[in-house]
């Protein structure tokens, strides 16, 4: 079966808040997965995603808008009908039931043969890696086992797509780490279509083709994870997407070959122009942490600052600089921790000409 893709046309949902009264969860949200794709709805709590992905299910009914799958309009059909496999955060397993019976029950629902039950179960426990599991019950199963099982469970029907409700969400960290590359690779191999939500920005960034990252009810930018890292389209997203430092700056001059700035009495000048913006007028710039350097404060040009915190992380080291008003994060990632700077030591901080994104005015 080739792939197929996902396609909402301006989905929203209300809600009744017993305060605010009606609220929107998703409003007005537009999204195209491509087939054999695998994207990522990321953003906080509340930000609409489940929703959203609830919808494309039939888990819930939208108030406006239209959900396809391929070339099919499916924004009326059931569950049972739109051919999705679902994973769901708590797995749902049913407990009385045998890993088999748990893997083979959507296929006993589509009143399959025994014969090939059997065989597609033990296909699908094989490409999971739970062969020889068939007869344990979920409870004698580690959480990774139970999330393979319900991977399991959703692939053995051969669904046209794969739906992700934070399913990592109940592992331990090094379990996460393992399970998210595990899926990663099922998806490729099957080549099927997937839609994953998550509220983890390093997960969402390992294992997806493109993120549309969310917030309040809408999309407020899609990419990939480097689109999304070092071009973030606002200061939601540039805070969201890994740890930032922004900054307010002034334009000096704006010129074919780049634009000069001013950044806490720093002059930076950054290749490349920018229509949207003109001389003299205020920015905010990302900085990431890993983009600047610090230097004993006896090396040159650039802002004095003070280490006030450090935190050793193994491969890399953070600090906390205050320039002037501005309290900056820094990484720095040296194994050897050569030229390691101590807590209360003066530095030199030196922000990089290449390693600044200028957000859009407005």
């Amino acid at each position: 079966m080739s792939a197929v893709g996902i396609r909402v046309e301006r989905l929203s949902k209300r809600f009744e808040h017993r305060v605010k009264g009606q609220v929107y969860a998703v409003r007005d949200v537009s999204l195209k997965v491509e087939p054999g794709e695998f994207l990522t709805l990321l953003g906080p709590s509340g930000c609409g995603k489940t929703t959203t992905l609830r919808m494309i299910a039939a888990f819930e009914r939208p108030d406006a808008g239209r959900v396809f799958i391929g070339e099919e309009d499916v924004t009326h059909l059931m569950a049972n009908q739109r051919s999705i496999g679902f994973v769901f955060q708590n797995y749902a397993l049913f407990p009385h039931l045998s890993v088999f019976e748990n893997v083979a029950y959507g296929l006993r629902v589509q009143k399959r043969a025994e014969r090939e039950i059997a065989r597609a179960v033990a296909e699908v426990l094989d490409l999971v890696g739970l062969t020889g599991y068939e007869r344990q019950l979920p409870h004698q199963l580690s959480g990774g086992e139970q999330q393979r099982v319900a991977l399991a469970r959703a692939i053995v029907i051969r669904p046209r797509v794969l739906l992700f409700d934070e399913p990592l969400s109940n592992l331990d960290a090094r379990l996460r780490v393992h399970m998210r590359g595990e899926l990663r690779g099922l998806q490729k191999r099957l080549g099927i279509t997937a839609l994953y939500v998550t509220h983890d920005q390093e997960e969402a960034m390992a294992i997806s083709d493109r993120i549309a990252v969310m917030n309040e009810g809408v999309i407020v930018q899609e990419g990939t994870a480097e689109d999304l890292y070092h071009r973030p389209a606002s200061e939601f997203v540039a805070q969201f997407i890994g740890r930032t430092n922004l900054l307010a700056g002034r334009v000096l001059s704006v010129a074919p070959g780049g634009i000069e700035l001013e950044v806490a009495g720093q002059r930076l000048q950054m290749a490349g122009s920018d229509p949207g913006v003109r001389s003299g007028e205020a920015v905010r710039l990302v900085i990431r942490p890993e983009a600047i350097e610090l230097r004993p404060t006896t090396s040159g040009d650039g802002l004095v600052g003070t280490i006030e915190g450090r935190t050793f992380l193994g491969e890399k080291v953070e600090y906390q600089v205050r320039a002037g008003t501005h309290l900056l994060q820094v990484a720095s990632h040296d194994p050897a921790q050569k030229g390691a700077f101590a807590v209360g030591q003066r530095v030199t901080v030196r922000l990089p000409t290449d390693g600044v994104h200028l957000l859009s005015p407005g």
